[in-house]
């Protein structure tokens, strides 16, 4: 085989690589201590070159002798280590077909795995929806209980608190118009609904001047009078209702004309001033409207005293009982007089 041209350790590698086979050569080819190898040598004087081979074979020798001596001292090491190859062989064979089985599995797992999720997605929704429902549930409590809550404090009077509830749950009907609480709703307007008779209730026994000023403010907060005019309406009709009942307890026997007109003017006196006074504290008095009613309202009180007098006068002969009448008369025109209602003048 000819020699190629090429210099310096090429050419000297490509000498003594002639019997070797290409893999060989290519692994010695690219090794840097082969490169290294060729440099030294090349760098030697002759005897030592001459010496070389001979310091090879010493060389080789005593890697002989040290890899005969590893090999005795740690034989065990190498058998145990041939054992765990072997053992990792048989371990990855048998890992290869488990995995095969596995792959194999796959698909049916996955459809598996669709079925149990398609299968349980209602479940997952009731899940959701009660977890949901235990996250809120003090909200919810609070909520379901404004109907009890609200029917309490209308039976204890709480008035105010019952209209402040009424509005919170107008106002969540607006917000969220669900079933549940437009159920809340119509519970709660049962309440406002007994809360409304029992504000008109208590205009009609006897009432003092501030609790008629508290009921008539939470008629108007209720705002279930369609004007004004119909509230004031409605509290001279009630007044009128207790006084009515008033004058029933009174109402005479066979043969006391006397004493029967005696305490009918001093109802009449005691329950039309105190009328007049509550319905001028209660409303405002710069409306002309306003003066109407009760000045019609008042009038038609005076008629009934005097339809009263015409009737029952004519049964009374003695002359001291009229005279006490008169001096009664006199007595219901000056203290109606505080109140603009001085009717002496028709007497």
């Amino acid at each position: 085989m000819s020699i190629p041209d090429l210099d310096g350790n090429e050419a000297l590698l490509h000498l003594l690589g002639e019997s070797w086979d290409a893999k060989q050569y290519k692994s010695i080819e690219s090794s840097k201590w082969t490169r290294d190898y060729l440099t030294r040598l090349t760098s030697l004087p002759l005897d030592e070159l001459l010496r070389e081979p001979a310091e090879l074979r010493v060389e080789q020798e005593k890697l002989r002798m040290d890899a005969q001596q590893l090999a005795f001292n740690d034989y065990p090491a190498f058998i145990h280590a041939n054992t765990c190859r072997h053992l990792v062989d048989s371990t990855l064979d048998e890992l290869q077909g488990h995995l095969g089985e596995f792959l194999d599995s796959v698909p049916a797992l996955k459809s598996a795995c669709e079925a149990f999720e398609k299968g349980t997605a209602d479940i997952m929704d009731e899940r959701n929806k009660i977890t949901r429902v235990l996250e809120h549930q003090n909200v919810l409590v609070d909520l379901l209980e404004i109907p009890q809550l609200m029917e309490t404090c209308v039976w204890n009077g709480y008035y105010s608190e019952a209209m402040d509830l009424a509005s919170h749950v107008r106002l969540l009907c607006v917000r969220y118009p669900l079933e549940i609480v437009q159920s809340i709703q119509k519970q709660v307007q049962t309440s406002v609904d007994l809360m409304l008779v029992q504000l008109v209730s208590h205009l009609r026994r006897p009432i003092k001047l501030a609790a008629a000023m508290n009921v008539i403010g939470h008629l108007r907060r209720m705002d279930v009078f369609t004007s004004e005019v119909e509230l004031r309406m409605m509290f001279l009709r009630c007044r009128h209702d207790h006084l009515t009942q008033r004058l029933e307890r009174i109402k005479r026997g066979e043969g006391e004309a006397f004493e029967y007109t005696k305490r009918y003017i001093d109802v009449m006196r005691e329950q039309m001033f105190e009328i007049a006074t509550q319905y001028m504290s209660v409303f405002s008095q710069q409306e002309q409207q306003s003066i109407l009613i009760l000045s019609d309202y008042m009038i038609r009180l005076l008629r009934d005293i005097q339809a009263l007098l015409e009737a029952q006068l004519p049964k009374i002969s003695d002359t001291s009982s009229l005279a006490s009448i008169l001096t009664q008369l006199q007595y219901c025109g000056m203290s109606l007089g505080r109140v603009g209602l001085d009717f002496r003048y028709l007497l």
